[in-house]
């Protein structure tokens, strides 16, 4: 189309509609399906729902995690390190399958998040809210009728560079259950004196996107352009996002962000499915 047609075509549109992106963050407390499934839709960028811990169990849980080992991602994939407590799907997959030891790792990890919380698991109280707020199960995430773990701690100092989750990409065929949207949930249960924001982007990978990766990860320049929220967390609260965006942590230097962390995946049988 030669730009005197495009002239035409502007001169003699009477009405053009304007497309609202539809990406904030909406807050509320408690959480409800509809804005969940807002979220899944794509037509919100974020929900936060206040106040999910208190203070007092945020100082409890991680001063029992100081007693805890931490590991951390596969630094063969990601670097610098992240440390971390429980393992990731991320650093089992190949071969279209997960290796045999994350099993085991899985079931260890469980054993010492057990002896760390004791009876009361803030996990659980973190998936229970989601699960009424659902009105549907809410279970974890299976591999050939195995529970995956989900659950885990994350130490993250942040880093410039984006980047996305989407399991159906990145392990096509492995669960049980195929989601059809993935969150990700956070909990901050400890926070740094600087930096920490959560910056998620409205621009999904694309495969052209690849010139510009830096390891793990892609440069900003190609969202720069796209709306995008930065959202600064607060202690207690929980933070629901696509993360099929692409998302980074603003860098920080001074106290420990830590953040109780895990997928959600919406699959078409209502059910909700979460995973580390």
């Amino acid at each position: 189309m030669n730009p005197r047609d495009n002239e035409e075509l502007i001169k003699n549109t009477q009405v053009v509609q304007q497309v609202d992106p539809l990406f904030g963050a909406q807050t509320e407390s408690p959480l409800t399906r509809d804005t969940l499934l807002r979220l899944a839709a794509g037509t919100l960028g974020a929900i936060r729902i206040p106040d999910m811990l208190s203070a007092q169990a945020c100082a409890r849980l991680t001063g029992r995690l100081d007693q805890t080992e931490f590991s951390t991602y596969d630094e063969r994939r990601i670097w610098p390190p992240i440390a971390k407590f429980g393992p990731a799907v991320y650093d089992y997959y190949l071969d279209g399958e997960l290796r045999p030891e994350y099993w085991t790792d899985a079931r260890k990890a469980e054993q010492q998040w057990a002896r760390a919380v004791g009876d009361d698991d803030p996990m659980e109280a973190l998936i229970g809210q989601l699960a009424a707020a659902w009105g549907g199960p809410v279970t974890r995430a299976t591999v050939g009728g195995q529970k995956l773990f989900a659950g885990m701690v994350r130490e993250l100092k942040g880093d410039p560079r984006m980047h996305f989750d989407e399991v159906v990409r990145e392990f096509p065929g492995v669960f049980d259950h195929t989601p059809i949207a993935q969150l990700g949930f956070n909990c901050y249960i400890s926070l740094p004196e600087d930096g920490g924001e959560l910056n998620v982007f409205r621009r999904r990978w694309r495969p052209t996107d690849d010139a510009d990766r830096v390891g793990f990860g892609w440069s900003q320049t190609i969202a720069v352009q796209e709306p995008s929220l930065t959202l600064t967390p607060v202690l207690g609260e929980g933070i629901l996002f696509d993360t099929r965006n692409y998302h980074f942590i603003t860098p920080s230097t001074v106290g420990r962000r830590l953040t109780l962390a895990f997928f959600v995946g919406v699959t078409a049988e209502n059910r909700l499915i979460v995973w580390a």
